[in-house]
């Protein structure tokens, strides 16, 4: 009999499926254990999960986490041995609670803590022995950069000439002062707030007495803070060293906590020391075609055969697996950590008796603790931040270094090969250099078992996960934060909210944030995080397979319920669909495609054994108010699979309603595969009526989806759903997920012939027709545009259809004496040699298909719509790229993979004829030939223009109305009547009184100031005022959140993450990049293969210089400058010379150093110098003319790209309030479970009527004022930077946007709105 984990019943749960020995079993139940599987068949499918009352708005997690944490370990009914084995605590909860709700609770936040960094990602068994292996690494790495680490410091302090800035000059003092354990004993005195909160900042325990004491402030305090583990280990040398160094070895195991979660496995093409080597390489891969081709050019054939081979033994014989980090988004996590630590032990260092140096002291101490802040004025406050940035700064680029020097990392430039391992998104290349890339040193990447070690597995951040338990509620925060609900504590956050605009917020660089969110907004968010999910497991049966260690489990389990019977260790997708799908393509929208299936396959077999196939999502609204999942792994916001594999996890009855909106879903689906030839239906109604008709084919389609077809069978099949490459928005896995549902709810009815018997948990959401157009249609009161998008009905009931309209405006028009008409046409007659494929050409690219993506953009703002015409997936910088000539730079042309491409394609290969635009790549990747390439761009540019003047055409222009109106009021922001950086000399030709004047107009003193003080006061106002132009506000309605569109512009900073000048000898002189190449290549301890690398490098760059190619010059100097850091690194480190090892080294450091004048050997900066943009301010300098200029040329510029942006922002913000009014409304009538992506709203079948409703009325009460009221607001709302003049009549300028069918309510139509049919459909 099957044992069940010493439960009296069956498992409630899904994941409690875990049998006795069922990771050892290598077979399938057997016939009696199949049938008492029957009878322990779950109950929970279906059934909304019970969450326990208490549990419900947990705001304090931690201490929750920890309370069940205790709670199981003092557990009588868990052995020891088995409390490391979390399925252990599901056991415990059931038993004592009834639910497993406080396992999924501790489970979320031990997840969290893993992507934090705080522990491993081993947590069903041995967990103890992975985190001490992980943990014992960690400290033995830990004492290297460490040691490395002191020994700069010393250098420093040694050295004749001691920089005092540098923080590498006093983290001795800093480190013996407290290693010394001498600080203060004080017992009895009554702490101040002041030193209350100082001793909470930085961890010390206090008395939970009223009258609070001091405790004893001590080594063996500060290091149970932060060394626990250490002190567990028992190690006593280890011990003993933290003793010693206790501030080095904590920076340095903050350094590498940084650099193990961000690391990245990446394969890199192994190095071919000559031609010959490259070319024996493609003949063992059987390829020969070599003759006439250059170094480069077999490279990239190299690459491309490797990848259509599929040849395991080939890829990994040629390329090497190694771990790498993108250098700047390395380096700004790493020195917000090493601030961090500076933070505590400047609160560590403040109980230290005696005077401190300098102003080092003072600066970290002020960033110790928020009273210490306090004791400050803001202006030194402000100060003290820089300063401290500047400190964590440089001490990271130290323990960089340290890292290095030890051997466990080095500085590299990534290689075309890693950059899909490097980016999340789709990386394309653009003709710039690849990015500065930190990897791991092959020394440290064979001790950790070539990335097979525990410490790999703890760090490694897993951050694409959904929830196990409900998200931390949403509350009110303070302006400048983001708040904290969502997940439970590691990224949690209410709003977007981008880190630079919360630094220059914090610095006061800026005075507002972007987005105030109201209650409402909370609220809405709480309730969206209260839907409960579901993976569909029928259909997940049929795409994928568990797999185990790579390889298919056998024998497969029968029932997906009962895969917790068998080991497994991931998911893959089936090979059918692999193969029909060409997931193995090798472009980069591809490899990103079937990396986020695997990414979320992989999260969905976590869900079902971890929690039960019930799981919640965090959510987060952006800076305008549009909600958003955290993770959009498995949720409506995700992709095709995302959106295929999800049910709600309460099913609900369908009803007669629900059945006809289930045929309604139908239609969508599967009309363009069932009748491809018919005409679109609009009529609901008639999509029913289609169904039916068609009801036993759609059926027997679905009932055919599963794993018992036939292989014959099923590829008929899917080439009849016409499973194949994907396009950017398919619908491959939704309309075969669906049909599998579509199917099991009609056997259920088969069997209960009554249709409010029949459950299901599928989502139905609609969309909303033209979204940005719909709300514009309303702001402006435009009949004709409201029935172009579906708010108004049309007089025959017939749906609008704004994309057929812009269509086939553009067929009709292309005869006009519009230029945008002539441009087009002169093209087509360059491409086209007949009438007739003339005629095919207009027909195929003036769709509905084609012209809808243009038409949603620039709904939402976009004037330029090449990069939607010619990019991949309409992104921009996601073009294809040509040399117009063999020594120019690559230009952007079409790629292979746009909008306009893909249908040249198509009409390519079903007539001929357009051969004058079809495009191949060569062996670099370029486009070609050249003059397809040329007259392809030509045509996406003139397209673009051509179609963005029919679309205006079409909607009257409504858009450019919204914008005007906005320009008018953003433009009467007073500047002073300085309005560009030209007019900026008017201040220096104002009078006396003239300044006195406008002082005294801003209220700012000028009684006691002289001309030329004035002349500063002004311009220094002037900085300011033009400032405001970054704080332009609006709201959608009068309860609603306040919306800014801020922007801003780092200043890039390449001068603070370096090395102090007094870490070098005072002897040291830089001897010039060509004497260190020499010093390199005359080297005993490198190996020829390096040396040959810099001397062909050398000759590269030289040959470079004679053509002129700048691009790839510059590339060519960057990668002999991470080269010469290389070697330098090489020879410090292996070298048995001394005195070389001595020059190598301060050659390396002075890579980090700007030396200038008698340290260089020609008094020019030095050469092949790494530097790192560590840019986090936005300076508005007024101090000198030039100065002055350059900060009104950057707010100028800033305000035109706010000009830009203005409006699709403004209807983003009117769409994010209609969503979060239908949410709260959804949730006032009882429903639970909400589906949403912007505009476009979901629930379970039954409800739609009732969301229909909802949807209309919530945009009539949004829309009850026209756009001339919500002018009136957003002048009222910005009436303290608007100019006095301009608001002393505001009426004027409010009159002529007054629409005059708004002027009666008689005449305004906005109530019939009401009454649409197909606002959402």
């Amino acid at each position: 009999m099957v044992k069940k984990g010493g439960l009296k019943e069956p498992r409630k749960y899904f994941s409690t499926l875990y049998y006795e020995g069922q990771e050892s079993r290598t077979k399938l139940p057997s016939n009696d254990e199949q049938q008492e599987l029957k009878n322990l068949k779950t109950d929970y499918e279906g059934k909304r999960y019970e969450v326990p009352e208490t549990m419900e708005h947990v705001l304090e997690t931690k201490a929750m986490f920890e309370q069940i944490h205790d709670d199981y370990n003092n557990s009588p009914h868990i052995t020891k041995e088995n409390k490391n084995d979390m399925r252990w605590l599901r056991e415990h909860s059931l038993m004592t609670s009834g639910n497993d709700y406080d396992y999924r609770f501790w489970l979320q936040y031990q997840v969290e803590e893993i992507s934090a960094g705080n522990r491993s990602m081993r947590l069903v068994k041995s967990r103890s022995k992975e985190f001490r292996d992980a943990m014992s690494k960690l400290s033995k790495l830990t004492r290297k950069v460490s040691e490395h680490l002191h020994s700069m410091s010393c250098d420093v302090i040694n050295s004749d000439t001691t920089d005092n800035i540098h923080p590498l000059a006093h983290l001795i003092e800093v480190n013996d002062e407290v290693a010394n354990d001498d600080l203060p004993k004080i017992e009895e005195p009554t702490l101040g707030s002041l030193e209350k909160d100082f001793f909470d900042s930085i961890g010390v325990e206090m008395d939970a007495s009223e009258t609070p004491k001091r405790k004893n402030v001590t080594l063996a305090t500060i290091m149970r803070k932060n060394f626990q583990y250490e002190i567990n280990s028992g190690d006593k040398d280890l011990i003993n060293y933290i003793k010693q160094k206790p501030l080095f070895y904590h920076l340095a195991n903050s350094m590498l906590q940084v650099f193990f979660k961000s690391i990245r496995k990446s394969s890199k093409l192994i190095y071919f020391k000559n031609k010959q080597k490259l070319i024996d390489a493609l003949q063992d891969i059987n390829y020969t075609d070599v003759d006439g081709k250059t170094f480069d050019q077999l490279l990239s054939i190299m690459r491309n055969e490797l990848a259509s081979l599929r040849n395991k033994d080939a890829m990994e014989k040629y390329y090497r697996s190694r771990y790498v980090c993108e250098t700047n988004s390395f380096f700004r996590k790493l020195h917000n950590k090493i601030g961090k630590v500076l933070e505590k032990w400047g609160g560590y260092y403040g109980w230290v008796p005696g005077r401190k140096k300098l102003d080092f002291f003072r600066v970290i101490y002020v960033m110790s603790g928020k009273n210490a802040q306090e004791q400050f004025i803001e202006e030194d406050l402000a100060e003290a931040r820089k300063k401290f940035r500047m400190l964590s700064v440089k001490t990271a680029v130290s323990c960089l270094i340290s890292a290095s020097m030890a051997d466990l990392v080095y500085f590299d430039a990534a290689s075309v090969d890693e950059l899909d391992s490097l980016y999340e998104d789709e990386y394309e290349h653009s003709g710039t250099s690849y990015p500065n890339v930190i990897r791991m040193s092959d020394m440290l990447y064979k001790s950790l078992n070539q990335g097979n070690h525990a410490i790999i597995r703890h760090f490694q951040m897993d951050e694409k996960r959904n929830m196990y338990c409900l998200a931390k509620p949403h509350t009110p925060f303070d302006i400048g934060q983001r708040g904290t609900g969502g997940f439970l504590h590691n990224e949690s956050m209410s709003v977007s909210l981008h880190p630079a605009l919360l630094s220059l917020i914090e610095e006061k660089r800026l005075l507002h944030t972007r987005f105030e969110p109201v209650q409402e907004t909370f609220t809405a968010l709480n309730v969206l995080q209260q839907t409960q999910w579901s993976i569909n497991l029928d259909f997940l049966d049929f795409i994928a397979d568990f797999t185990f260690e790579g390889v298919k489990i056998s024998p497969y389990p029968v029932n997906i319920r009962q895969s917790a019977w068998q080991r497994s260790d991931n998911m893959a997708l089936r090979e059918i669909f692999v193969e029909k799908m060409l997931l193995r393509g090798q472009d980069i929208a591809t490899k990103s495609r079937f990396r986020n299936i695997k990414a979320n396959l992989k999260q969905a077999r976590k869900n079902l054994f971890n929690s039960g196939n019930v799981f919640w999502h965090s959510w987060f609204c952006d800076w305008r108010g549009r909600f958003n999942t955290k993770v959009n792994e498995l949720s409506p916001q995700g992709d095709d699979l995302s959106k295929a594999m999800l049910l709600f996890t309460e099913w609900k009855p369908l009803g007669d309603i629900g059945r006809n909106w289930l045929y309604v879903r139908a239609y969508e689906l599967l009309r363009k595969i069932l009748t491809p030839d018919l005409g679109k239906i609009d009529e609901f109604a008639k999509q029913i009526d289609w169904v039916e008709k068609r009801l036993n084919d759609i059926i027997t389609l679905g009932k055919k989806l599963n794993r018992s077809t036939t292989e014959v069978e099923l590829e008929e099949v899917l080439d009849q759903l016409e499973v194949k490459k994907p396009a950017p928005k398919s619908q491959i896995f939704q309309r075969i997920a669906f049909l599998i549902e579509f199917a099991r709810i009609h056997e259920t009815y088969q069997i209960e012939q009554d249709w409010s018997k029949v459950k299901s948990g599928l989502p139905v959401h609609l969309d909303a027709s033209c979204n940005g157009f719909q709300h514009i249609a309303a702001l402006t009161r435009n009949e004709k545009l409201a029935k172009s998008v579906n708010i108004l009905n049309n007089p025959d009931n017939s749906k609008g259809d704004l994309y057929q309209e812009v269509a086939t405006k553009a067929k009709e028009s292309l005869d006009n004496d519009w230029e945008e008409s002539e441009n087009v046409r002169g093209i087509i007659e360059q491409i086209c040699s007949s009438e007739n494929s003339k005629q095919i050409l207009t027909n195929g690219i003036f769709t509905r298909d084609f012209c809808k993506p243009l038409v949603m953009i620039t709904g939402y703002g976009a004037t330029d719509l090449k990069s939607q015409i010619m990019n991949l997936n309409g992104k921009k910088l996601r073009s294809g790229r040509f040399k117009p000539s063999k020594n120019e730079n690559s230009i952007p042309t079409l790629h292979h993979e746009s909008l306009l491409y893909q249908v040249i394609q198509q009409l390519q290969e079903a007539h001929g004829g357009y051969e004058k635009l079809i495009l191949k790549k060569d062996e670099h990747g370029y486009m070609m030939p050249v003059g397809n390439a040329m007259l392809a761009r030509k045509f996406g540019h003139a397209l673009g223009d051509y179609i963005h003047k029919c679309i205006g055409e079409v909607t009257d222009f409504k858009f450019d109305e919204v914008k005007e109106c906005l320009g008018i009021i953003y433009n009467q922001i007073d500047t002073l009547g300085v309005y560009s950086p030209g007019q900026i000399k008017k201040i220096d030709e104002y009078k006396s009184n003239e300044l006195k004047q406008i002082l005294s107009e801003n209220g700012l003193p000028y009684a006691k100031l002289n001309k030329s003080a004035r002349q500063e006061a002004v311009k220094k106002l002037l900085v300011e005022k033009w400032k405001n132009k970054l704080y332009f506000s609006w709201q959608a309605s009068t309860q609603s959140s306040i919306v800014r569109y801020i922007k801003w512009k780092l200043d890039n900073n390449r001068g603070q993450a370096i090395l102090p000048t007094s870490i070098l000898p005072k002897s040291y002189v830089d001897p010039g990049q060509e004497a260190i190449e020499q010093f390199i290549i005359n080297s005993k301890t490198l190996k020829k293969e390096l040396k040959d690398r810099v001397k062909n490098q050398r000759f590269k760059i030289i040959e470079l210089s004679k053509t002129k190619k700048q691009v790839n010059q510059s590339q060519s100097i960057r990668n002999m400058k991470n080269l010469v850091l290389m070697c330098l690194r090489n020879i410090t480190l292996r070298s048995e010379c001394e005195e070389e090892k001595e020059e190598a080294k301060n050659h390396y450091y002075a890579r980090f150093i700007e030396l200038t004048k008698k340290r260089t050997h020609d008094g020019k900066k030095n050469d092949h110098r790494f530097a790192l943009n560590t840019g986090n301010d936005m300076k508005l300098d007024h101090s000198k003319p030039d100065s002055l200029k350059q900060s009104i040329t950057k707010l100028h510029n800033l305000s035109a790209e706010i000009v830009l942006g203005m409006v699709p922002n403004f209807i983003h913000s009117f769409d994010a309030l209609h969503m979060q009014n239908v949410i709260i409304e959804l949730n006032k009538h009882g429903i639970e479970d909400i589906w949403t992506i912007h505009d476009s709203f979901g629930v379970h079948p039954c409800h739609v009527e009732t969301l229909r409703e909802i949807v209309n009325r919530t945009f009539v009460e949004l829309h009850q004022v026209p756009l001339d009221v919500h002018l009136k607001r957003i002048i009222e709302l910005n009436s303290d930077i608007l100019t006095e003049e301009f608001l002393t009549n505001p009426e004027k300028f409010l009159e002529h946007f007054s629409h005059q069918e708004t002027k009666s309510p008689i005449n305004d139509w906005i109530n019939n709105v009401l009454g649409s049919n197909y606002l959402i459909s």
